[in-house]
């Protein structure tokens, strides 16, 4: 592989107001990708997620994705596109998402856009019935079928969920209870990683135009979560596997599905050689909680 790095110029960034996306846009500039531009609805100063945007020189412009005519001044100069999010993560996907898709698309075709990164989703290309997996696959063929040089980035399990309220407040309490088997791997990535490998592909265009990488950062059984969250705190702590339909019960359907599908199938990717492929650009769960001071009871979520 060249080690040659291609000069990538403005970037468009797409859905990173939100806390994944933020997140992302560290590991961007952390890869000194900095001549940023994001798309927000409304530029609102006391919003604190876009007043850190602003603060790490992320050039903010106002525009909609269900509104095409507001595109086009936010694609006018722009090389290059890192989507993060097309909408909200929600129960049921939006159908808007698809529509938004194919406004992106036609927008990035009219600037000359030479490359869009694509956060997609693990299994995408696998027929997990899923419907948010369904659904990213089916961005992902709107950006192929307009010919726009891609590169799509399938992440695996956010490692940020575990600091979500359903997870961590018992695991800090020496509980972690999830519903899949103690001994099933599974594949973890954290956001910062997803832009960290962002700024890689960018920066290296030629060798990764039509690529499809399914990402993560590690490779963990449950049973070995345990003993890692037990060393972040300093404190024992105990599996529970849940059985499946605890989450019918408690949460929605939705996520019942994607708990079998993590079961039964779950994601592929092949860690070693992601680590040889992005040196550097990948953690580990263990240095995921050290770094996230995970073991600190008084950080929530928003910190991140």
């Amino acid at each position: 592989m060249s080690n040659a790095e291609t000069a990538i110029g403005k970037v468009l960034l797409i859905g990173v107001t939100g806390g994944t996306g933020s997140n992302a846009v560290k590991g961007l500039l952390e890869q000194e990708v900095t001549s940023l531009r994001a798309i927000t609805r409304n530029i609102h100063p006391g919003r604190p997620s876009l007043a850190q945007l602003h603060r790490s020189g992320v050039e903010l412009v106002e525009a909609d994705l269900d509104d095409e005519s507001s595109l086009q001044a936010a694609f006018a100069g722009v090389s290059a596109v890192y989507c993060h999010a097309l909408a909200p993560d929600l129960a049921k996907p939006d159908p808007q998402e698809v529509a938004r898709a194919q406004r992106v698309a036609q927008a990035a075709k009219q600037a000359n856009v030479s490359h869009v990164v694509y956060n997609s989703a693990g299994g995408a290309d696998r027929k997990s019935g899923i419907p948010h997996i369904e659904q990213k696959y089916r961005v992902e063929q709107i950006f192929k079928q307009a010919n726009l040089p891609t590169t799509m980035l399938r992440a695996c399990l956010f490692m940020e969920e575990f600091w979500k309220q359903y997870a961590r407040p018992s695991i800090l309490k020496g509980s972690f209870s999830f519903a899949v088997q103690p001994d099933k791997p599974l594949h973890l990535i954290t956001t910062k990683d997803m832009g960290r490998v962002a700024a890689h592909v960018m920066k290296h265009r030629s060798e990764y135009l039509g690529k499809e990488i399914e990402l993560a950062g590690d490779m963990l059984t449950p049973q070995q979560m345990t003993e890692a969250f037990a060393v972040a705190q300093g404190s024992p702590v105990v599996y529970k596997a849940v059985p499946p339909w605890i989450f019918l019960l408690l949460f929605r359907k939705s996520l019942f599905d994607l708990i079998q599908w993590y079961r039964k199938q779950g994601y592929q990717a092949d860690v070693s050689a992601l680590r040889e492929e992005f040196p550097g650009l990948l953690t580990t769960f263990t240095d995921f909680l050290a770094e996230t001071h995970w073991a600190n009871a008084e950080l929530r979520y928003q910190d991140l």
